[in-house]
């Protein structure tokens, strides 16, 4: 009798141990075709917002902001949608970037120009939670050729999410100097700290543009005088400072990092001469000070993904003198039908990411470890291959349906399941779909998960996770 009490005792914690109090919302509508970047912004005790936005060219021409409003038991209660301005109506759009600013608002900025007008602007339209309003502002306008001759925008966030970064670069020909209008914001008052027109030389041009923690801008460019190989241009208020690699290098999108109070560079990376070993098979870091390659790592299984486009550095944290390295491999897998041009023979690629790793550097930038994260893919426009939690120093990632929420232990790296969050069964109304694995959400100060999951029927629904203790 008493080895049958302790084997029910033992099963009975186990059962415990697994049990889960959720809180599912009702499920919503979701444009799943139109709608891109969806964000979990502005959490606080009471609510959350999930931003998107549409910009869509052709027939059906849409353009606007969506901030959706949720309230503690993840039912939607308010909608709020903001067209991007207007200058005629044959106005296009580029949909620049979107980013949380202090507490309370959230900033898109966009690109409108027109053919007709002969205009070029760029707006911010900041969306107040307190007032539930958007304001529109108009940052700058240039006078333009045409379309096709209207130059290229590009907007940025500093790693330590101080400073928002803007470069327009007007159309030039190679007979003519590049000029870029840049323009760096303090995120949470988008207010300008610095504006400035950085000009380069003929029989050059830019490949990449970063913002630094300090705020200046770090632009990646080619130049004849050197053989069209990399070199780098940091620009601020006041004015250019130029260095090199010491080797010919072709970098991908560089990340701006810092160490104390030091900027620094990390870049995948490829030799522009020589044997190649692909395009993603080295891993850098450099001084910005220096001007130094402190370290130029070999990365093996990048290179190995079937048509890879990219490896996104989705985190990085500092911490037990290590860099730590979030990265998600981008593919193609395929194509689909152009969705600017229904009923059309036209396709566009379709992209997934996978195959996601953790890779670890000394403070001198020496590789130490990679760790795989996730093998799994995921379809680019809607899903990231994991979800990232930072808390009390330990990783927590949200890997989706099959492979669940896990403990990474720093700093081993060991993979921990939390048994306490198995979201392989599900409530029967809720089990199936798909969950979007960069929307989650930690409230420490009452122990709940947040976790966001999207249907095949474009509906999407958001869940809680309560008395989860990380």
């Amino acid at each position: 009798m008493k080895t049958f009490f302790k084997a029910f005792l033992v099963l009975f914690l186990a059962i415990s141990a697994n049990a889960q109090t959720k809180l599912w919302g009702t499920k919503f509508d979701v444009d799943f075709k139109s709608e891109m970047d969806l964000q979990l912004v502005l959490n606080d005790n009471y609510n959350y917002y999930l931003a998107s936005v549409i910009n869509v060219d052709g027939m059906m021409a849409s353009h606007q902001v969506i901030i959706r409003k949720f309230d503690q038991k993840n039912q939607l209660v308010d909608t709020f949608i903001q067209k991007f301005p207007l200058t005629d109506m044959f106005t296009l759009h580029n949909y620049l970037g979107g980013y949380q600013s202090g507490e309370d608002k959230f900033v898109v900025f966009t690109q409108g120009y027109s053919n007709k007008t002969k205009k070029n602007q760029i707006d911010k339209i900041v969306f107040d939670k307190k007032s539930g309003t958007f304001t529109t502002t108009t940052i700058a306008e240039y006078d333009i050729l045409s379309l096709s001759k209207s130059g290229s925008m590009y907007s940025m966030q500093s790693q330590n999410g101080n400073y928002i970064g803007i470069v327009y670069q007007k159309y030039n020909t190679k007979k003519d100097p590049e000029d870029n209008e840049c323009f760096v914001l303090d995120t949470k008052t988008l207010e300008v700290v610095w504006k400035k027109t950085i000009s380069f030389p003929i029989e050059s041009n830019t490949n990449e543009r970063v913002l630094t923690n300090s705020g200046k801008f770090v632009f990646v460019r080619t130049v004849k005088e050197v053989g069209y190989n990399n070199v780098l241009a940091i620009a601020d208020t006041n004015g250019i400072e130029n260095k090199d690699f010491g080797v010919a290098l072709k970098l991908q999108k560089p990340t701006a990092i810092s160490i104390g109070t030091q900027d620094y560079l990390v870049a995948f990376n490829y030799p522009a001469k020589g044997i190649r070993r692909g395009d993603f098979g080295s891993l850098m870091l450099y001084d910005l000070q220096l001007g130094k390659i402190l370290q130029n790592n070999d990365i093996d299984g990048f290179n190995s993904i079937k048509d890879i486009a990219d490896v996104v550095i989705r985190n990085v944290n500092i911490q037990n003198n290590e860099i730590h390295l979030f990265v998600d491999p981008k593919y193609k897998a395929g194509t689909k039908p152009d969705p600017t041009f229904p009923n059309s023979a036209f396709t566009v690629p379709v992209y997934y990411y996978g195959q996601s790793s953790l890779i670890v550097l000394g403070l001198d930038g020496k590789f130490k470890t990679k760790v795989g994260l996730n093998e799994t893919g995921n379809l680019a426009d809607i899903f990231n291959s994991f979800g990232l939690i930072n808390f009390r120093g330990s990783y927590y990632l949200n890997l989706g349906n099959t492979s669940g929420f896990f403990k990474l232990n720093v700093p081993d790296f060991t993979r921990e399941q939390k048994a306490s969050i198995n979201v392989v069964y599900e409530d029967n109304e809720f089990k199936y779909g798909n969950y979007i694995n960069q929307l989650c959400h930690y409230y420490a100060d009452s122990s709940k998960l947040l976790l966001a999951k999207k249907y095949d029927d474009g509906k999407m629904v958001f869940v809680t996770y309560n008395d989860i203790k990380l």
